[in-house]
Parts: C-alpha cells; structure tokens; sequence
C-alpha cells in the first residue's frame, strides 16, 4: 500500500507516509485477533464502486455459536475526497447465515495495525531535522507516549496520532471500546517502529461496520484546524482539535504564535523567510525599544562612570567593604542604578525559547532557503562542508559551519558594547568569563540548531550593537553640552590679614 501527499516534495518526489519494514509495506493491515497476531496476508478482491472509494473484501471461515463453521465476508472500504487529507477506513464483518462469527482469539475479534512507520524516508532522525513520537488526546490534554511498547483502552483518547517533525498520521476512532498498543521501538539512536493497533472486542452481531476517521498530512495549523467546523470539511467533521498534534504547546506558546504570524506577514511582502526573519527581528526590537533605551542609557553612562569607578577599585583595593559602600554612595550621587541594564538581558530568553520552538516546529520553514547554495533550508544547520561524524567526547561534529562563527563575532561584539562593570578588581574574571566565555561555550550549543534561529540571534545582535552605538555617542554628547552650558567657577578672593591697606606700615 502507497499512501502519498502530492502537494509536499521529498527530493524531487511527492513524499511518501507508510514506509516499509522487511521489504513490505503494511500501511493499514488486518490481523484476526489481538495486537500479537499476524496481518492477514490473503489476497482480497478489491473494487471501486465510486469515485474515491475502493474496497478491499475477502470470504473467512469462522465457527459459531454451534461450533459450525461458517463464511463470513471481511471488507476494507477506504473513502477518500478530493482537496482532503483525512480519509474514512470502515471495518465490517458480516456473516453469510446471520449467526455471530467467532473470529479472532476470542477476546478481540481482529486488530487494525497501522504503520510500521511514517515518512518521510530517513537514514537516520537528528533531533533537528526530524523525529518520530506517538501522542494521544485524552480529555483535551496533549500526551506523549514513551518509548516502548504500550497498551491502553484506545476509547479514553479521542484520537492517537504517529507523529513527525511536519508529518503526522492521526487516527480517530469511532465510539466502540478498542484496545490500543502503541509501539514505539529505537536502536542506535533512530526510531526503527512507530505504529499503533487498535483491537476491537469480540462480535455481538451478525454484522458489525466499524469507522475510523484518519489525517495523513502536514502538521499545519490551517489544515488541522479544519476539522473543528464541519463546514470547512467534507466530512462535517466538528472539535476534533487536531491541533494538539502540534508542538510549542505551552507556556510560551501565545508569543510563538505571535512570532509565527509575524514571520508569515513578513513572508508575504518579501518572499524569502530568511528576510522575514531580519524583518522580525527589528520588528522585535522596536517593540522592545522602551525597555531595551534605558538599558542603554544605563551602559552608556556606566562607561562615563568606569574611570571614577577604577580609581576607587585602586584606592580600596586591600578594604572590600569600604569599596562596596562608597561604590553604592557614589551611585546613589550619580543616579545610577547598576541593575537597571538586566531587565531587557532576561525579557531577551523567553523570545529566545519561543524562536527556538518556532524554527523547529514550524511547516512552512520546511525546505525553505535564505542564501542559495549556503543556507538551503532555514529549519536545519547549515553547512559548507560535510564529513563522517568525528566524536571529540564532549563535542560530536560532521560539518564544519559558518553561522555559529559569525554567531560569536556579533556576541563579542554585542559584550564588547553592553558591558556594564569594569573589567578590573574583584569582578575582572567574571566579567571577561561573559565576554568572551559564554559567547565559546554558546558556540557549541548552537553549532547544530536551525539555521533560521542563528540567523535571528545575528540579527539582534548587530541591531543592539548599533543601538548602543548610537546611544553612547548620544549620551556622551548631551553630558559634554550640559558640562559645557554650566558657568565656569569664579574663583575665591581670600582677604589679606591687616591694617588699612592691605598691610602694616613698617621702617624702612
């Protein structure tokens, strides 16, 4: 069985959701029984009665009540509608004499197995450029099914889905009370099964039609969304709440909501998302402005201040408490307040987080290039030079890359500007730790995140650089006009002890 999605590309060709184990494709098999048993691998006879309908059907034998053996006709029916990725797969069996066919084991009647595996197609699944997880949807809360084998009443969860990076496949049942076994098996770092079965219970009638209603498509909002109005689907399907599938649900997940809009508008008038994200940046950083000037003010008059301060640093250098207490008089005389420069330092994480989240996790970001040739595809690392993964113990490398480089020279840069406390006395490790320290050490974090979120961290950099810049010089002009409009000191006149005249009057 192929099931493929015409309208998404993987290397040229539409990609492919059911991959194959052992050389053969299961897709959405049959087993007469529990999860344990073996797909039925008769050949079936299949017809197509209407456009967009094929039915695959077949005749059994099973005993009866009586222990006769009797036929029983076992039929698929696949329904599928034009510009809809979820299809309807109904289940029934149906006796030839009117009595209840004891199929299966005598606990389950048969087991709808549904994978081995999603696609698209993989060697192997690097966290960044791709994964494989099962979530259910119980109760209007998302959960994700550890690794392993699993089984649960399939009917306390709305829907089950095998889920990708921007891929998934979500299986609704209809209301009987199935069995789920979710599998999900990994070796050598790479998710070897990914399927789902749904055991349905012994036969209480002659004849039994069950449904189940599947999404096979991409993890976009505007697609799953359509499946909480019944009249944005052929199916009139109503709050399915599909959406759940979707990552970044959580916290942080209004402002990567926020962002993702952004992205997208920017998109709109500029069809390269590498621009659109430049375009959010600075659209972030207007926005943040208020906050982010008095940070700078606070930057830039720490710098007028820095001389004073050393000289202070010398003179108490052998008494630290006198030197805490006259650096905290001499802010407070100066109006300065050296914690004022922070706030606008941590506001920057939870948009960081939220970045993150958006570049992994957003479909349109899929295969979407800044710099042809260089930057292909903004969700995955770029590279300019790929090799056989190298292990170093604490670091594994198999490409060599340019943006985490040109990462740290825009946070040297960054740390260069924004330093707020001298580099001298007690603090001068600290402080050259965070200059040049975190900016290395950052390095190899980010070496191997999304392009995209590399290109954004840039991009805030070299625009607060420039704005502390700007600022500085603004700072440091109105300080040199306001000395220069103060009136010069007069200087004392110290009357001359004496007499009349200035003097005493002496011989000569």
């Amino acid at each position: 069985m192929s099931l493929k999605l015409k309208k998404h590309q993987e290397g040229g060709v539409p990609v492919e959701l059911l991959l194959a184990k052992g050389g053969e494709v299961e897709g959405f098999s049959l087993a007469l029984g529990g999860s344990a048993a073996a797909p039925v691998d008769a050949y079936m006879n299949a017809t197509q009665p209407a456009p967009g309908v094929i039915v695959f059907s077949r005749a059994f034998y099973a005993a009866n009540a009586a222990g006769e053996q009797v036929p029983f006709t076992l039929r698929k029916r696949y329904e599928f509608k034009e510009g809809e990725y979820m299809f309807r797969l109904s289940v029934t069996v149906e006796s030839a004499n009117g009595s209840v066919p004891r199929m299966g084991d005598g606990e389950y009647a048969y087991t709808l197995k549904i994978g081995p595996q999603i696609g698209p197609a993989y060697d192997q699944l690097p966290k960044n450029a791709d994964w494989r997880k099962i979530v259910t949807y119980e109760g209007d809360k998302r959960k994700v099914i550890k690794p392993g084998v699993q089984t649960a009443p399939a009917s306390k969860a709305s829907w089950s889905a095998i889920s990708g990076k921007y891929f998934a496949l979500i299986v609704l049942p209809d209301a009987t009370s199935y069995t789920a076994t979710y599998t999900n098996t990994v070796a050598d770092a790479k998710p070897l099964t990914s399927s789902m079965a749904f055991s349905r219970p012994s036969l209480g009638a002659s004849t039994q039609t069950d449904v189940f209603h599947i999404y096979a498509g991409p993890k976009q909002s505007k697609e799953l969304a359509r499946y909480d109005d019944p009249t944005a689907n052929s199916f009139k399907r109503a709050g399915d709440d599909l959406e759940g599938v979707l990552e970044g649900n959580n916290i942080l997940g209004w402002l990567e909501t926020l962002l993702k809009w952004s992205l997208n508008f920017f998109y709109g008038l500029v069809p390269n998302y590498g621009v659109a994200i430049i375009l959010v940046t600075i659209l972030v950083r207007l926005i943040m402005f208020p906050l982010t000037f008095k940070g700078s003010q606070s930057t830039a008059r720490m710098a007028e201040l820095q001389p004073k301060i050393q000289e202070m640093q010398a003179k108490y250098k052998n008494n630290p408490q006198k030197l805490n207490q006259e650096m905290a008089d001499f802010y407070k005389k100066e109006g300065y307040n050296p914690l004022s420069g922070c706030l606008p330092m941590l506001i920057q994480f939870p948009i960081f987080i939220a970045m993150y989240s958006l570049f992994n996790n957003h479909f349109d970001l899929r295969g979407a290039s800044f710099i042809a040739g260089w930057i292909n595809d903004l969700s995955l690392p770029e590279s300019v030079y790929d090799f056989n993964t190298i292990n170093l113990v604490i670091w594994r490398v198999s490409a060599i890359r340019i943006l985490p480089i040109v990462y740290v020279l825009s946070q040297l840069a960054y740390g260069r500007f924004m330093q707020q406390q001298p580099a001298t006395g007690q603090n001068a490790g600290q402080m050259k730790f965070m200059m040049y320290g975190m900016p290395i050490m950052f390095f190899f974090i980010l070496y191997d995140v999304p392009s995209g979120l590399l290109v954004y961290w840039i991009a805030s950099n070299v625009l607060t650089t420039l704005q502390q810049i700007v600022i500085n010089e603004v700072v440091h002009k109105k300080r040199k006009a306001a000395a220069a409009a103060e009136p010069a000191p007069q200087p004392k006149i110290v009357p001359i002890k004496g007499g009349k005249g200035g003097g005493k009057k002496g011989r000569s």
